[in-house]
């Protein structure tokens, strides 16, 4: 496993606590805006410092809330469980919230439910994804729900999740009319609670946006409270533009937006003590020229490996970075981007990577040959994850001496040790010998992930349930994917 930091490279130990005395500066002379009556009686209640809706954070305060984060924890999925945290290893998740796609054809248009179910199905059947996330919210297919569209997209995902769930839909008056924010958040989780027959566990987590420049905005702390109320962990994240919605430089974007999520994870330690919370930072550049965000710059590597250094620092969960790209199709500029932005948590000890898969334009657009080829690349990241084995008998010495200089390791069965360390078989990348025989009966990569793609949605089988958690599904899922 990966023992070593890619973020001391750009950041020294000075550099790492200059960050943090000016994260207690903006704590102590900023104030960090919180949209929300609630959140501020928390503060006042214990001794915080609150002018208005601006509070005040003292250092003693901050380190008594981060006294109780958990380093890691466990996550309940249908079919197995999940570790989520520092030293639990590599968790990658697919992406979530892109609108619109690219498909199989070539064609743009706006994603729908029946791409959805797909995009379960290859998640589900994947050796690469962890946890099962909504790649897609309030989208068509569910507005003729039997309740309500937030609850059928709850069930939807449910319905083929095998893996851990995270929920990354956000309440709205849009999606969810019987009541407020929080209320819709907390009808969420009980569905899962209630599919899952689990009202003890961590079964779900999920989160919401902060609103740069430090504030956090009243939806996101109606779902911030509602995960807490419910005892689930909470992602609290932040995504700016520099000279924009942050400050011009890469350390002050760091700075002013760690301590935006910083103050939301001490309002829910002081709410609920010990409640998981992970920090998901996405902040990159801002192209002036366009007024629009850059996911595909090398600034946002850097960006991200700022935000791990010092979660390394407080010893709290990051979630960030992603394979994220500025380019609208699944070219060699979208390969770069995307593998610059995994390598930033896969050379780290960020405990997720998500966006990890099919993301172009910025958030903005999906697409399905590109989500099979990052699935790709992300094994190569989490190769690099494990790192070399460094031990004595990995040395290889009694093998060195015997077979000396100008000898032949090639003898015999195939080594262990070789099958170990290395990663050959590629379903989707093209390694094998380039001769003009090999060319001619190689396809291109795009048909060569179509088959990978149509392959895994045959093998795709559903989740065994009871008929209690089918009519649990059926309660809220529209006609057309309800359970027979």
């Amino acid at each position: 496993m990966l023992k070593g930091n890619l973020f001391t490279t750009f950041y020294s130990k000075d550099d790492i606590e200059l960050i943090h005395e000016s994260v207690l500066r903006v704590f102590n002379e900023v104030g960090v805006k919180f949209e929300e009556e609630e959140a501020l009686e928390i503060f006042r209640q214990h001794g915080a410092k609150v002018e208005g809706d601006i509070v005040y954070i003292s250092e003693a305060l901050l380190n008594k809330a981060l006294a109780t984060v958990p380093t890691s924890f466990e996550l309940v999925g249908p079919e197995g469980n999940l570790e989520i945290g520092i030293g639990k290893g590599l968790v990658v998740a697919p992406t979530n919230g892109c609108p619109n796609l690219e498909d199989w054809g070539g064609v743009y248009r706006p994603t729908n439910s029946d791409d959805l179910e797909n995009f379960y199905k290859i998640i589900n059947t994947s050796d690469v994804y962890g946890i099962s996330s909504m790649v897609a919210a309030d989208i068509p297919g569910f507005e003729n729900s039997p309740t309500e569209s937030a609850l059928a997209q709850m069930a939807m995902m449910a319905k083929y999740s095998k893996k851990p769930m995270y929920n990354i839909l956000g309440i709205t008056p849009h999606n969810y009319k019987r009541g407020s924010a929080k209320e819709g958040a907390r009808a969420c989780i009980q569905l899962i609670k209630r599919y899952m027959d689990n009202f003890d566990d961590y079964v779900c987590y999920s989160g919401m946006c902060v609103l740069p420049p430090l504030t956090v905005g009243y939806d996101a702390i109606e779902h911030y409270l509602a995960f807490a109320e419910e005892k689930q962990p909470i992602t609290i994240t932040t995504c700016s533009m520099t000279n924009m919605t942050a400050p011009p430089s890469l350390m002050g974007s760091i700075v002013a937006d760690f301590a935006n999520m910083l103050a939301v994870a001490v309002m829910i330690q002081l709410k609920a003590p010990g409640l998981p919370v992970i920090l998901s930072p996405f902040s990159s550049i801002s192209d002036m020229r366009e007024v629009r965000l850059m996911t595909g710059a090398p600034e946002f590597m850097m960006i991200m490996l700022g935000h791990i250094a010092m979660g390394d620092y407080y010893q709290i969960p990051i979630r960030c970075s992603g394979a994220l790209a500025d380019g609208f199709t699944y070219d060699y500029q979208a390969g770069v981007e995307s593998t610059l932005g995994a390598l930033a948590v896969a050379l780290s000890n960020a405990c997720i990577l998500p966006h990890a898969s099919g993301d172009l334009s910025n958030f903005n657009l999906l697409s399905f040959p590109k989500f099979m080829m990052d699935e790709e690349m992300l094994r190569y990241m989490k190769r690099l994850h494990q790192g070399v084995a460094i031990s004595e008998k990995k040395a290889n010495i009694d093998l060195i001496k015997k077979v000396g200089p100008r000898g032949v390791y090639l003898k015999g069965r195939t080594p262990k040790d070789y099958r170990e360390e290395t990663y050959l078989t590629t379903p989707v990348f093209n390694r094998g010998t380039c001769t003009e025989q090999g060319r001619e009966a190689t396809p291109p990569i795009e048909e060569r992930a179509k088959k990978v793609f149509d392959e895994r949605i045959a093998s795709f089988e559903m989740t065994d349930m009871t008929q209690k958690q089918k009519d649990i599904l059926n309660e809220h899922l529209p006609k057309k994917y309800q359970i027979s």
